[in-house]
């Protein structure tokens, strides 16, 4: 007989059940957390110790001169746009998140379904992220090289947003929510792009659903409507939640990734583009004032924080764990 890799008597053995799945969450958290103090945690000091500080960088060393909460006040008052780009790209972000957040979930359910062609339905809705949305997305419009050399770029026409627009206009929608309604229409590749994780995440809430619980709500004689609102949707709420603070973490990364006008993310909200990294950037390093554009990141970092804190109470007094 084998021994067990724990000797009886020894101080794993000891443990408390609790103390067993804290151990071990610290060790699998520990590839992170040995990262974080080897390569973010210094930058991240420097950024704290600077937006406190008036900066001088010389040959081969940095001066610092401590002035207080000066820089944080300069960057939310003096600064011509930052206060209201701050204001605007939450505003835009958090409407995409609710977008991405909805499809994702209805993805997983199509997903989720026993119907026969299900393993095409997945091969359809994961290309746009396997292959790019910017690739996916020419493709259809007619922007990619082929379309434009085989057809002078029509594409598949209908794909544009005029034609939304025109037809959400005719339904006599407030004006607000057709913008917003066509605005996510012409971002669907955007939107394909940042679904993939949530809706793997919404698959294993969805898959884990016991489906006793759908048979005691079918004897009961609920519809497939009724046990959606009443089953499914408080059993993934957690997955909502989760879902949500990670798009948001997402949207907020993405408009981050912009230097000079060129687009490295897949969303575009409007304005995005001079929005936070250029005005950073330009601070920091075209107007050599390293101590206001560090006030400027934490100020970013600490309005994504709220907003993932307000986010997390408010699903908080709905999120429901099956035990």
């Amino acid at each position: 007989m084998k021994k067990s890799a724990v000797k009886k008597g020894s101080w794993y053995y000891r443990m408390t059940l609790s103390q067993k799945r804290g151990l071990w969450g610290l060790i699998f958290l520990s590839p992170w957390l040995i990262g974080f103090l080897a390569f973010f945690m210094r930058p991240f000091w420097d950024t704290v110790r600077f937006s406190f500080s008036t900066v001088e960088v010389g040959f081969g060393r940095i001066d610092t001169t401590f002035i207080g909460w000066s820089n944080f006040t300069r960057a939310l008052n003096a600064h011509p746009a930052f206060r209201q780009m701050m204001i605007t790209l939450s505003y835009s972000a958090m409407g995409m998140v609710a977008v991405v957040v909805i499809f994702s979930l209805l993805a997983a359910i199509l997903i989720n379904g026993k119907y026969p062609g299900r393993s095409v339905v997945r091969t359809i809705f994961f290309i746009p992220i396997i292959m790019g949305a910017n690739i996916a997305g020419a493709n259809l419009i007619g922007d990619d090289a082929v379309s434009v050399a085989l057809t002078g770029g029509w594409g598949f026409g209908g794909f544009g947003g005029g034609f939304f627009l025109e037809t959400l206009q005719a339904t006599g929608l407030p004006m607000e929510l057709t913008t917003f309604v066509n605005n996510s229409i012409n971002q669907i590749f955007s939107v394909l792009s940042q679904s993939g994780v949530p809706v793997l995440i919404f698959l294993a809430g969805l898959q884990s659903i016991p489906p006793s619980l759908y048979e005691v709500a079918t004897i009961e004689g609920s519809t497939k409507y009724e046990a959606f609102w009443k089953v499914t949707l408080p059993m993934v709420s957690p997955m909502i939640l989760l879902s949500t603070v990670y798009t948001i973490i997402e949207q907020f990364s993405r408009h981050i990734a912009m230097v000079d006008g060129r687009e490295f993310a897949f969303f575009n909200v409007p304005g995005a583009s001079s929005l936070i990294q250029n005005v950073i950037y330009t601070v920091g390093v075209t107007q050599n004032d390293l101590g206001m554009a560090s006030a400027m990141v934490l100020i970013y970092m600490l309005g994504v924080l709220l907003v993932i804190g307000l986010v997390m109470w408010i699903f908080s007094k709905v999120v429901f764990y099956y035990d």
